[in-house]
């Protein structure tokens, strides 16, 4: 009998990924936005993590629910 392995990708393999454009928005809007996620998903590492680029703020998170529940959040800034 022959064997087949399968390979399951993990959901901690995926990164579910939010980008929000700068849109030469003011320090306070910026502030705001990151402030919230922090209080929700608490300080970036384990669940999330953000990196900024030249034309955009990219939120990573680990779990879809996560993921889901910011872009909810974050919806009017998208």
């Amino acid at each position: 009998m022959l064997y087949q392995k399968k390979e399951i990708m993990q959901e901690s393999d995926v990164l579910w990924e939010i980008s929000i454009p700068w849109n030469n928005q003011h320090n306070e809007w910026w502030n705001e936005t990151c402030i919230s996620v922090v209080e929700v998903y608490g300080l970036p590492g384990d669940r999330w993590t953000y990196h900024p680029h030249k034309d955009f703020m990219l939120f990573r998170f680990k779990s879809k629910k996560d993921y889901q529940l910011c872009k909810i959040m974050l919806s009017e800034k998208l």
